[in-house]
C-alpha cells in the first residue's frame, strides 16, 4: 500500500509540475506579445492563438487538480453539519455526480472536437481538432482523478472526515 501512495505522490507531483509549467508558459508568453505589441508593434497571429490554446490546456487541465486536492466549488453548509460517518458516503455521492457531469463533458467535447476538429487554424495552421481534443482529453483525466478521490473517500478512516477545526 506504501508503494501505491508514493506512486501516487509521484503522478500528482507530475501533473502538478506539467500545470506549472504551462502556466509559466502563458505567463511569460502574455507578457511577451503585450510587451512586443504595445512597445514595437509586433504581433503575430500564430502567437497569440497559442496562448489560446495554452490557456484552455491549464484551465482544463486544472480540474483534476482540483478535484484532488478539494478546491472545486463547494458549498458546505449542510455538509458540515453531518456526522463524520455520514460525510464519507455523501463524498462518494458527491464523487459519482462530478464522474457522471464529466462524462457527459467528455462526451461533448469528444463529439464536438470530431464534427468541428476538420477546419484548419489561423494562427498555428494546424487542424482544430488538437485545440478541441483538449477538452475529452483533459476530461478523462479528470474521470481517472473523481475516481482516485472516490476510493480515497471509501478507504479513508471516519476520523478523516472529521472537522479540520476541532
Amino acid at each position: 500500500m506504501n508503494k501505491f501512495k508514493r506512486l501516487g505522490a509521484a503522478v500528482e507531483k507530475l501533473y502538478m509540475g506539467i500545470g506549472a509549467v504551462a502556466m509559466g508558459l502563458l505567463a511569460f508568453m502574455v507578457i511577451f506579445t503585450v510587451i512586443m505589441r504595445y512597445c514595437f508593434s509586433l504581433s503575430w497571429k500564430s502567437v497569440s492563438e497559442f496562448n489560446v490554446l495554452l490557456f484552455t490546456f491549464t484551465t482544463f487541465w486544472g480540474m483534476g487538480l482540483n478535484v484532488l486536492r478539494g478546491e472545486h466549488v463547494s458549498i458546505n453548509i449542510l455538509y458540515n453539519r453531518i456526522r463524520p460517518s455520514v460525510k464519507r458516503w455523501v463524498s462518494v455521492f458527491n464523487c459519482a455526480v462530478m464522474l457522471v457531469v464529466d462524462v457527459l463533458f467528455i462526451k461533448y467535447g469528444w463529439l464536438y472536437a470530431v464534427k468541428m476538429g476538420k477546419q484548419i487554424s489561423m494562427g498555428m495552421e494546424i487542424p482544430m481538432f488538437y485545440m478541441y481534443g483538449l477538452m475529452p482529453l483533459c476530461g478523462v483525466i479528470c474521470a481517472v482523478c473523481i475516481v482516485i478521490k472516490a476510493v480515497e473517500s471509501v478507504l479513508a478512516p471516519v476520523s478523516a472526515f472529521e472537522p479540520a477545526d476541532k
